[in-house]
Order: C-alpha cells, then structure tokens, then sequence
C-alpha cells in the first residue's frame, strides 16, 4: 500500500498496517509528546539515546528534537541521557549522508566510553 502522507514514493505493507492498528497507546505516543496521562513506552529506557533528523527531510528537524527532549525530561524514569543531531543536507533516507550519519553515531558511541560517561555524567551535547 502507498503511503499518501510522503512526498515522494513510500510504501508500507498490509502486516505493517496492521501492526500500527494495534499498536499499544504506550508506543504510538512513544516519547509522550501528545499526552502526559499515560507513561509512555521511552520510559522502558534505561540506556543513553541518540536521536537526529536532516536538515533536508521531511519529518522533523531541530525543534522536534528539542520537544523530543523536552518531553523525556519530564518523565520520571527513562533515558538518563538524550544527545541528538542534525545531519547536514539529509533527507528523509539520509541519501548520500550513509557517511556522515555512520561517523555521527561512531562519535557518539566513543562517548559512551569516556570516563566522564562511565561515571554517570553527561559530556556536551553534539
């Protein structure tokens, strides 16, 4: 079936369909950014997150990463840390960024290994 909501040529399958009708509200709403009544399901989380958009896409971009983050913040449980990233002149398949998104979650990973990390503090944001 052909996704009506992208503007360029996207395509979901009917178990795809299916899956998101059933969906428990806890994931639909994944990070909590529409409703605050229910704990949603980020706050299974236990382990830093990394999260980016493109600047050329068609989903998000820096203000949705801000709400992202905004929103687990508020939770009382959930990722301890939520780093995120703009990947420069990516789309919404990162078409001809593969590099530059693969070198962003390598940098951010050796973060996770620094010693500032290993003792439970957040080293600058990206």
């Amino acid at each position: 079936m052909r996704d009506p909501k992208r503007s360029f040529p996207s395509y979901i399958s009917a178990a795809t369909l299916l899956d998101m009708a059933n969906t428990p509200p806890e994931f639909k709403d994944f990070f909590g950014v529409q409703t605050t009544t229910t704990n949603p399901a980020v706050t299974r989380i236990r382990c830093p997150l990394l999260a980016f958009y493109g600047t050329s896409g068609d989903v998000g971009g820096a203000k949705e990463l801000e709400l992202l983050k905004s929103c687990i913040k508020r939770q009382t449980n959930g990722p301890g840390r939520v780093d995120t990233v703009m990947i420069r002149g990516g789309d919404h398949m990162y078409t001809g960024e593969e590099a530059q998104v693969a070198e962003t979650i390598a940098n951010w990973a050796d973060t996770l290994l620094q010693p500032a990390a290993r003792e439970g503090n957040s080293p600058a944001k990206p």
